[in-house]
Order: C-alpha cells, then structure tokens, then sequence
C-alpha cells in the first residue's frame, strides 16, 4: 500500500513557478505586468493634467459669467436711460 504523500510549502512554490514556466514564459508575464504599470503611470499623470484643464476652464467660466453680468448690467442702465430720454423728448414734442 503506498504511503501518503505530504506537500510542502516548497513543493507548491516549486509546481506554482513550473505551472509559469510550462503555461506563460516568465517574460511574457513580466513584460505584461510591466506594460499596465506603465499604462497605469500614464493614465494617472493625464488624469491630473485633465483635472488641472478642468479647473482653469472653470476659472474662465467664472470670469466669462462675471463679465457678461456686468455687460447686462450696463445694457440695462443704457436701456433705462434711452427710454427715459424717448420719453422726454415725446413730452417736449406734445407741448409744442
């Protein structure tokens, strides 16, 4: 009767690495690994350039806002003023 056999930590290491071996060549693998760090370096200093756009496209929002509130500001004084000098000029026109 065959006795038992035991594995040990080393022996499922050892059948892990040829499991890489036979399957994956080993450069295969560190070759794919070293692409998606690669590609998740880049992504993250894009992610923080875009964050940086996003924030003066912001700032240039803001000022375009200011800016065209103030505009409608004045259109509004200058509206005010030409009616009231329709309005007195249509008065001056009646006395005559």
């Amino acid at each position: 009767m065959p006795e038992p056999t035991t594995t040990t930590a080393a022996d499922d290491v050892a059948r892990g690495v040829r499991l890489i071996e036979l399957k994956l060549p080993l450069t295969w693998l560190l070759g794919v690994a070293f692409a998606f760090v690669c590609g998740g370096f880049g992504m993250y200093y894009k992610l923080d350039r875009l964050m940086e756009d996003v924030t003066d496209l912001k700032i240039s929002v803001k000022a375009g806002n200011t800016s065209t509130m103030t505009i409608q500001g004045e259109m509004a004084i200058l509206k005010f003023r030409i009616e009231n000098l329709e309005a007195e000029k249509k008065a001056g026109e009646a006395k005559k």
